[in-house]
C-alpha cells in the first residue's frame, strides 16, 4: 500500500521542480491578461486604427485605380493593404503579448528549462492519455471550458437583453450614428466578457497553485531520504559526533599531564587547572568531567603526579561556569589562588624534605 503524501515540500524539492519547469501557472490567467491588454491597446489607438481603415478603403475603392487594374497595380494595392493591416493589428497584438508576458512573470518568474521538451513515452501512450483526460486536472479543464462558454453566453445574453431596444433601433439610424452605437455596444460587451474571463482565470490560478502544492508533497520516507541527502545519514552523523567526543576526551587526558592541580567534588566532578604565569594571567581549565570521566581525570592525575585537592563548591563552580580551555572568571580568583598556593607549599615542602 503506497504511503500517502502528507508532508510539505522542502526547499530542495521546490528548487528541483523549478529546474524541471514545474511552476504554478494558469494559462487562463495569461489569456485573460492578453484579452485585457488587447482591449487597452484598442481603446488607446482606436482613432488611429479607424483613420487607417478609412484610408485603406479609399485607396482600394478609388475609381481611377479600379479602372486601370493590372498585375503590378494589384501587387502594389495588396502590399499597401497588408501594411495598413499590420499597422492596425500590431499595436493590439503587442499589448496582448505584453499583458500575457507580465502575468506569466508574476506567476512564476523567468524559468528556462529544456526538460518539458524532452520526449516522454507516457505522452504517446493511449493508457497514459486516458489517465490524463480522466484525471482531476483533465476533468477540471473540461469543467473550466464549459464554465467559460456558459459565462460568455450568460454575459452576452444579459447585456443584449438589457439593450435590446437599442439594438433593434440601429437599422433606423444613419450609418455614422449606427456605427457609433454599434461600436459602443460591442465595446461594452467585450469589457464585460473580459471581466468574466478574469474571474474564471483567478479561480483557475487558485486551483493550479493548489494542484502544484499537492503534487510537490512528500511522503515521510521521501522526507527522511531528503534530510539524509542534505544533512547526511543520522547514523553517520552520530558516529562522527562520537568520534569527535572521543578525540576531545583524548586531548583532555593529554592536557591533564601538564595540569597544575585537579580540583574534585571529590567523586562526582573533577576539574584540571593549568597555571602558567608567563603565558596566561589566570589559571585555565585544561580538563573537566563528571562521573566516569572525572574518575579517568583523577586516575591520569595520579599517574603523572598531579596534585588532587578536594574542594566541592569550587569544583562545581568551575565545572558549571568555565568552558574548557578558558581562563577562570575573576570571582573565582581568590578560591583558586588558595588552592594553587596550597599546592606550591606542598611542592616546596616536598623539595625541602
Amino acid at each position: 500500500m503506497a504511503e500517502e503524501r502528507t508532508e510539505q515540500a522542502t526547499p530542495r524539492r521546490r528548487e528541483e521542480a523549478r529546474k524541471r519547469g514545474e511552476v504554478p501557472r494558469s494559462q487562463e490567467l495569461a489569456g485573460a491578461a492578453a484579452l485585457i491588454g488587447a482591449l487597452l491597446g484598442l481603446r488607446l489607438g482606436w482613432r488611429a486604427m479607424l483613420r487607417a481603415l478609412v484610408e485603406t478603403a479609399r485607396t482600394a475603392l478609388d475609381p481611377p485605380a479600379c479602372d486601370a487594374l493590372s498585375i503590378d497595380a494589384c501587387c502594389g494595392l495588396a502590399r499597401f493593404a497588408l501594411g495598413r493591416a499590420a499597422s492596425i493589428i500590431l499595436p493590439v497584438a503587442m499589448a496582448a503579448a505584453l499583458g500575457a508576458a507580465a502575468v506569466n512573470l508574476l506567476q512564476g518568474g523567468m524559468v528556462f528549462s529544456g526538460r518539458p521538451l524532452l520526449p516522454k513515452w507516457d505522452r504517446i501512450s493511449i493508457l497514459g492519455g486516458l489517465r490524463r483526460i480522466f484525471s482531476r486536472r483533465g476533468c477540471f479543464a473540461v469543467f473550466r471550458s464549459l464554465v467559460k462558454l456558459a459565462v460568455v453566453m450568460l454575459v452576452t445574453y444579459s447585456y443584449l437583453r438589457a439593450r435590446w431596444e437599442g439594438v433593434l433601433g440601429l437599422g433606423m439610424q444613419g450609418p455614422v450614428r449606427a456605427a457609433g452605437h454599434f461600436g459602443a455596444l460591442v465595446w461594452g460587451l467585450l469589457v464585460r466578457v473580459a471581466g468574466a474571463f478574469l474571474v474564471v482565470a483567478a479561480a483557475d490560478y487558485v486551483f493550479q497553485r493548489r494542484e502544484h502544492e499537492k503534487n510537490l508533497r512528500m511522503t515521510r520516507y521521501e522526507l527522511k531520504e531528503e534530510h539524509k541527502r542534505t544533512e547526511g545519514d543520522p547514523l553517520v552523523r552520530s558516529r562522527i559526533r562520537e568520534r569527535q567526543r572521543a578525540m576531545s576526551r583524548h586531548r583532555m587526558m593529554q592536557a591533564v599531564k601538564t595540569a597544575t592541580v585537579v580540583v574534585t567534588n571529590p567523586v562526582e566532578v573533577a576539574v584540571a587547572l593549568r597555571y602558567e604565569p608567563r603565558r596566561t594571567p589566570a589559571p585555565v581549565v585544561a580538563a573537566k568531567g563528571r562521573r566516569l570521566l572525572a574518575a579517568r581525570i583523577r586516575a591520569e592525575a595520579e599517574r603523572h603526579g598531579v596534585p588532587i585537592v578536594p574542594s566541592p563548591p569550587l569544583a562545581r563552580a568551575l565545572y558549571r561556569s568555565v568552558p574548557l580551555g578558558r581562563q577562570i572568571p575573576p570571582e573565582l580568583y581568590e578560591a583558586v589562588a588558595e588552592i594553587i598556593a596550597f599546592v606550591y607549599r606542598l611542592a616546596g615542602r616536598g623539595e625541602g624534605e
